[in-house]
């Protein structure tokens, strides 16, 4: 894994912001179910990992990349497929290469445990 990046910590802030405005605009769209899943399944995906600010560390960061990866195809996918407004289609696509951006340039690398 890379040793350069942005922190895995400032990752998951990031990912938290783009959750909560995915759930909030959900409430203009067409179809809100799709925003709404995208948005909690990215929240939880941040939740969970093992970093510095996740609620839980229940998975690792390199399982976290994965399931990162599979949102952006889906955001991908749900942007071709569902029966969604302009808007919604260009916020879901911008949600696609943004995350794609925070995922290539963030360092997934785990820091050393210290012992005490």
């Amino acid at each position: 894994m890379a040793t350069q990046g942005r922190g895995f910590w400032f990752h998951q802030l990031v990912e938290y912001g783009i959750a909560a405005g995915l759930i909030m605009m959900s409430a203009q769209s067409q179809a809100p179910a799709v925003p709404v899943a995208l948005g909690v399944a990215l929240l939880i995906n941040a939740a969970i990992a093992d970093g510095g600010v996740s609620a839980f560390k229940w998975v690792s960061r390199r399982v976290h990349r994965y399931i990162d990866w599979m949102i952006i195809v889906m955001c991908f996918v749900a942007a071709a497929v569902v029966d969604l407004d302009s808007v919604g289609r260009l916020v879901l696509i911008a949600l696609g290469l943004v995350e794609g951006i925070i995922v290539l340039g963030t360092n997934f690398a785990e820091k050393p445990r210290r012992d005490r």
